[in-house]
């Protein structure tokens, strides 16, 4: 490690007139820290990734072939409640929509004649309360016999109770604009169908849209019937893609093995952060099925540097290159036994990139 230490100091000096600057801290006669100093908005610009250091089973590693699906709970299919005119559209195939976000009006002439039942009955319920309540005021005074008081009683209930049927049988066909219906999005999604245009007839059997939220998906994944065994319901994974990874939670193991495969299906849940995972996607569910916890890093986040391993750890004001001791590697983790503490985040990607800043570039243009 004098080399390295040697080696990033001289660098130190070559790097310093750079956008990204450097500063040597005194560690308490532990010799010199070299600093990459990067602002936040540097690093989103880079693209660098971070992962946070934890603790994790460092027994068997699975790596399992999967595809990415669609969550059924989180979708929408769309209908028409009555037949009618697309009279206003208010998406369109692609669009991103929340919840309760107005999709489409509907003008329908079953629900126009509704509507003027429902205004002729209140009509005559306004009639008969009137009546009752004058009636009740000369029972009471002794004016009138008590039939003709009961009589107006039935009568303004009986018509009380034809407007409220009528009035709930409005509100069954959901949000009415006028002599419209107005449709909303049930969730927040993404419209992937629009089978529907304006100035359409569409009915109880027309499908309008469908509306997909992304934001919590299903990985089912197929593992050899013999590691089917290691896994439990509840099990941490990664969903590891072509160049992201997320983690998520194995909810369903198969209870029976594909006849021709040889293979047991397996469900993971994973919210879709940033949208990195799409419906189709081949990927592949990591799981760690056993063993002692351990620091566990990507091996992404590695780089080699005057033959020791370096990791780039973040600080408040960019990154701090931290020799690490690899146990063994694991499916591609190292498993770490000095140089790393949970809660720590290393970078994981855009490390080549930090390690020429450390160390310098040679004149054929490669990291040294």
């Amino acid at each position: 490690m004098r080399k390295f230490f040697l080696l990033i100091t001289l660098a130190g000096f070559a790097f310093a007139g750079e956008g990204h600057e450097h500063e040597k801290e005194k560690e308490h006669g532990h010799g010199e820290k070299e600093k990459i100093h990067m602002t936040e908005s540097q690093i989103r610009e880079l693209g660098i990734k971070l992962y946070t250091i934890k603790k994790e089973p460092s027994g068997k590693v699975l790596k399992i072939p999967a595809e990415v699906e669609e969550n059924p709970l989180l979708n929408y299919s769309i209908y028409s409640p009555a037949e009618g005119i697309v009279r206003r559209l208010y998406v369109k195939e692609g669009d991103y929509v929340k919840k309760d976000s107005p999709l489409a009006e509907i003008y329908s002439p079953q629900l126009a004649d509704l509507i003027g039942e429902v205004q002729m009955a209140k009509v005559r319920m306004e009639s008969a309360e009137k009546v009752f309540k004058r009636d009740r005021e000369l029972y009471s005074q002794k004016v009138i016999p008590y039939t003709r008081f009961y009589n107006s009683m039935v009568e303004y209930e009986r018509a009380k109770g034809e407007y409220e049927a009528l009035l709930e049988k409005l509100r069954s066909y959901g949000e009415v604009k006028g002599y419209n219906l107005m449709l909303r999005s049930p969730g927040s999604g993404y419209v992937v169908s629009q089978r529907v245009a304006l100035g359409d007839s569409v009915g109880l059997d027309s499908l309008l849209f469908k509306i997909h939220s992304h934001e919590i998906l299903w990985v089912y994944g197929w593992v050899d019937e013999k590691s089917a065994f290691e896994l439990r319901e509840g099990m941490r994974a990664q969903v590891v893609g072509s160049e992201n990874s997320l983690p998520c939670r194995i909810d369903y193991i198969g209870h029976e093995v594909d006849r021709k495969t040889r293979r047991v299906k397996v469900r993971c849940i994973t919210k879709n952060k940033e949208h990195l995972l799409k419906p189709g996607m081949f990927v592949s569910l990591v799981v760690k099925t056993g063993g002692r916890p351990a620091i566990l890093v990507p091996k992404s986040a590695v780089q080699e540097i005057e033959g020791e391993k370096v990791v780039f750890v973040k600080t408040e004001d960019g990154f701090e290159p931290r020799e690490i001791k690899v146990l063994k590697e694991l499916d591609g983790y190292y498993v770490v036994s000095e140089g790393l503490k949970e809660g720590e985040k290393v970078a994981v990607s855009g490390t080549v990139f930090l390690k020429t800043k450390l160390v310098g570039v040679e004149e054929g243009g490669h990291a040294h």
